[in-house]
């Protein structure tokens, strides 16, 4: 429903100017996302356009799902939001890519690299980079003192090349040897790279870039889908982000821009804040609009005020937009708004802050301690973790996820204790080569020694896993490491089940799943970079020093944070403890911001800040950029605050604390313990709720949900990785060779059988090199023989093909679904839907049928005709390889009312289901013991509840 009529007079003037370039300069709390919404709205419903002729882009995942509810929520049902290019800056990139990637130097099946899967690519390339002339003077007098370090550096300036879209030939006329150097890396780095059909994050946006700049064709029809343009965040874009959309808005120029330059603050991941700044020269005098949102409508007043004085403090000379930001909030609390919490002493301190939590909880002025939120520059150093520990001790739970303190956890520690009992050559690998990490797998070896003391049934299961190492007959000595883990959980012992709770929900309380969850990650990227499906008599030995020595010493020395939510940014229960970073786009009651003793400061070496200035020439004056950077940082801080802003140090008139940037405004404020502060006046708003909507896929939600509710629940919300399915693997290669095939005929290219072969061999290795799966041969041919099959008699089974891959969509009330029609065709003079299903006829056929009927209501209208049939096209069968649907509207009004009520269970967390001896899944599963221990406990306690009655 449409909240247009709610909107102040700046916000409407914002949704209804739509042609030509607009910028919006968006205070903290001015209702910018709503604005954007209204705006899509009114595009789609006024303008009269299709969802295809709407770009929309954030930044973060959590944004970009909020984004994609809310604008489902504010459009007609019967929208395909699919077809709108909605979501994080990264995605948008990666969907041209994919749309356009036969005119990508990426292949299908490319593997997106995250920071550290990037950073272990260089670190195994290393030795490519210091052939290169010039490596030891690069690193000369730079802080990486060994190899992982070095990769790290590396990584950085890589990033930094593609992020400012720096021309390799223009560096190439630098004088600066280092410049020189890493001009070569640059451009050996994406030779290796796409050698890989890999792409890391800097470089998705500049393969989109070039895609569109050196295909005209292409070009041409993204400008005539995308007629309206709209950015988020936009002071956090970098050099290449704006010639993408600037290049994508064309002619038209409808282009919108949102932020607030004030937040620029991620200078260091390429941002600059120049894009927001001089925005309008990109244009003609005059030609760009430019709109505040100035109201504020999340902080009181004095918030308001005080963070508008932390700005006005400082002489900008011109380097910022000037505003006047008030409050248009109605005064909840009625005690000073901003505040101090100070103390001479750090025990002192730590047990102000914990009395003035305890107080705010016991009178009920908070109800619950997630009103209450921590803001850092950092959440690692000692001081903010004793103070953590101090908070615990008292009883005040806390949620820090980035403390890195995800090593240090006891399921961690015990998990790592039990590979190293596994491998008979731990004492030789592990604790005499002298890596530096000994003492850290001895404390994980006592916490598993002591865990499994009296477990027997995990002991036995650990001694026959560890007799296959030491059998000097045995081949094959266990799967991979990911395989090793679930065999491990697969005792479900009770050691185990003190880890493995699959029936607690809340993050704090079962943070060992998420965690688990995590480690499974870990495991899942070792195996990949290694190539590795089983450890062998040939590899394990070096398998093993490689994973302890290296990959997981180099994560352990880096740290790792826990889990963190998309909805619960503060999860109930417990004291938010955040970066400020961290913190950037969220809101709390009340927020307490510490590291005060901070200065306009860099943390790099003088080095490295000359390498970066003379490889990128700066926006702002170089002398100014550290304390442009420091004020916005704390502007962003003290505007996350809604009813009550503290500022918390321990005073030091030596040092000083709080430092000189902060001297002015903290020394005005009143401590909580003056006599002045009025506790009973104090009022605090509950946490805003994200409102984030699920998106179900049909196949990797559905239809996992109704194999196993468990199984979803471990994969889906603790976030476990399955093992690799040779099955699954061979589906992808046979449906994108399959379709090749579909968009050949449709398009009227030639093909003969040589082609087809060439092109599933050429899929298969692009699939091997993500995956590094092998399928056996005789797999292989026969999944060759069947596409063959299909291609000689394709013209039996349709007339003219009208659609390939449709995605679609379905907006609920509660959810979206979402899904892929593989084929669209004409027969006969009807629309029929066909499904591709590489194995044979089976029990799940019921299912197939039930998804189709889905698809069929979803495309409803699209063609101008109902849709009557579809087919089940069984690539596995010999013969009837064919099953075909007659659709009708009880048919498709049942089949949505099943979807839904599965739906429904998933949202209300009905994952409750017990192992069935009968059922074939059951017997094979992985957590099947887990399964069967839960299910004895829980007749036993049925029995003894019984007992009680009869009593």
């Amino acid at each position: 429903m449409s909240g247009f009529e709610f909107l102040n007079e700046k916000q409407k003037e914002a949704v209804t100017y739509t042609e030509g370039p607009l910028l919006i300069i968006a205070g903290p709390g001015s209702g910018k996302t709503r604005t954007l919404v209204e705006r899509v709205s009114y595009i789609l419903n006024k303008k009269n356009v299709e969802p295809k002729n709407i770009l929309l882009a954030t930044f973060t995942e959590k944004a970009s799902r909020e984004l994609i509810t809310r604008v489902s929520e504010n459009i007609k049902s019967d929208v395909n939001i699919s077809e709108m290019y909605i979501g994080t800056i990264h995605s948008i990139c990666l969907r041209i890519i994919d749309e356009n990637i036969e005119k990508s130097i990426l292949k299908r099946n490319y593997k997106v690299l995250d920071e550290l899967e990037q950073k272990f690519f260089i670190y195994k390339n290393l030795k490519r980079f210091e052939s290169i002339e010039g490596f030891e003077n690069f690193f000369t007098e730079m802080n990486a003192h060994n190899s992982w370090k070095k990769a790290g550096v590396l990584k950085k300036w890589i990033d930094k090349i593609n992020e400012e879209k720096l021309d390799n030939e223009n560096i190439k006329k630098s004088v600066d040897k280092k410049i020189l150097y890493l001009n070569v890396v640059h451009e050996r780095y994406r030779e290796l790279l796409f050698e890989e059909n890999s792409l890391d994050f800097s470089n998705i946006q500049l393969e989109c870039l070039r895609i569109l700049l050196e295909n005209e064709d292409v070009l041409e029809k993204i400008r005539k889908d995308i007629k309206y343009v709209m950015i988020d965040e936009y002071q956090d874009t970098n050099t290449v982000q704006e010639k993408l959309f600037l290049l994508i808005a064309g002619e038209k120029k409808n282009i919108c821009v949102v932020g607030d330059d004030d937040q620029g603050i991620y200078r260091f991941r390429g941002a600059t804040v120049r894009n927001i700044l001089h925005f309008q020269k990109n244009f003609k005098e005059n030609e760009c609009k430019k709109i505040e949102l100035d109201i504020n409508y999340r902080s009181n007043k004095d918030i308001v005020d005080f963070c508008n004085l932390w700005n006005n403090q400082l002489n900008w000379d011109g380097w910022r937009y000037d505003k006047n930001i008030t409050s248009g909030k109605d005064r909840i609390n009625n005690a000073f708004g901003v505040v101090k919490i100070s103390e001479t002493l750090e025990y002192k301190w730590e047990e102000k802050l914990c009395r003035f939590i305890i107080f705010l909880k016991n009178t009920g002025k908070i109800k619950d301690y997630n009103q209450v939120a921590f803001l850092f520059r950092s959440v690692r150093n000692f001081r903010t973790l004793r103070l953590i520990e101090a908070l615990e001790h008292r009883g005040i739970p806390v949620y820090s996820p980035r403390s890195n303190l995800f090593f240090k956890r006891e399921e961690i520690k015990f998990l790592i204790g039990i590979f190293v009992m596994i491998f008979p050559q731990s004492t030789e690998v592990i604790f005499t080569k002298g890596y530096g990490i000994e003492d850290y797998y001895k404390e994980c070896y006592e916490v598993a020694k002591k865990v499994i003391r009296t477990d027997e049934i995990l002991i036995n299961h650990m001694k026959s896993i560890r007799e296959r190492f030491k059998d000097d007959e045995c081949e094959i000595k266990s799967p991979n490491f990911l395989g090793l883990f679930y065999k491990i959980i697969s005792a479900g012992s009770e050691s185990i089940r003190k880890y493995f709770n699959l029936t607690e929900n809340h993050i704090l309380k079962n943070r060992s799943m998420y965690n688990l969850g995590i480690f499974t990650d870990i495991l899942n990227k070792f195996d990949e970079l290694c190539s590795l499906e089983n450890m062998t008599k040939t590899n394990s030995r070096k398998i093993i020093d490689y994973f302890f020595n290296r990959h997981l010493k180099f994560l352990i020395e880096n740290g790792m944070g826990e889990y963190e939510s998309l909805r619960e940014y503060a999860p109930c229960g417990a004291v938010s403890f955040l970066t400020i970073h961290q913190g950037k786009g969220l809101e709390f009651p009340c927020v307490i911001v510490g590291s005060l003793e901070e200065y306009p400061t860099v943390e790099k070496d003088e080095k490295q800040m000359k390498l970066e200035l003379a490889l990128t020439k700066p926006f702002e004056p170089e002398y100014r950029i550290k304390e442009f950077d420091f004020w916005r940082t704390y502007y962003t801080a003290f505007s996350r605050a809604k009813n009550l802003l503290a500022l918390t140090c321990i005073e030091n008139s030596y040092k000083p604390v709080p430092s000189m940037p902060f001297k002015r405004v903290y020394e005005e404020l009143k401590d909580v313990s003056d006599s002045n502060f009025q506790f009973q006046k104090l009022n605090f708003e509950d946490v805003k709720e994200i409102n984030i909507k699920e998106i179900f896929a049909f196949t990797s939600h559905i239809s996992l949900y109704n194999l196993c509710p468990r199984i979803y629940k471990l994969q889906k919300k603790y976030n476990f990785v399955p093992t690799k399915n040779k099955g699954m693997i061979f589906g992808v290669l046979v449906h994108e060779t399959l379709e090749d095939i579909n968009k050949n005929i449709f398009m009227g290219k030639n093909l003969d059988f040589n082609i087809i072969k060439e092109k599933f061999i050429e899929n298969y290795n692009n699939i091997y090199k993500k995956n590094r799966v092998n399928i056996e041969k005789d797999i292989l041919k026969s999944g060759e023989e069947s596409i063959l099959y299909y291609y000689k008699n394709y013209k039996n089974l349709f007339d003219e093909i009208k659609d390939i891959e449709i995605k679609l969509s379905f907006v609920e009330e509660k959810y979206i679904l979402e899904g892929i029609i593989d084929l669209v065709v004409e027969k006969d003079g009807e629309i029929q839907i066909i499904d591709f299903k590489t194995g044979k006829r089976n029990e799940n056929e019921k299912v197939y049928i039930n998804q189709l009927e889905i698809y069929a209501y979803l495309l409803k209208g699209k063609y101008g005709k109902e849709i009557k049939k579809g087919k089940l096209y069984y690539l596995g069968e010999k013969e009837n390889r064919i099953t075909e649907i007659n659709f009708s509207r009880e048919k498709l009004s049942n089949a949505i009312k099943s979807f839904n009520d599965t739906a429904e269970r998933i949202l209300r967390e009905d994952f409750e289901c017990y192992f069935d001896e009968k059922r074939e899944f059951c017997k094979s599963c992985m957590i099947r013991e887990i399964c069967k221990n839960e299910k004895i406990e829980k007749e036993i306690n049925n029995i003894e509840e019984n007992s009680d009655v009869c009593r």
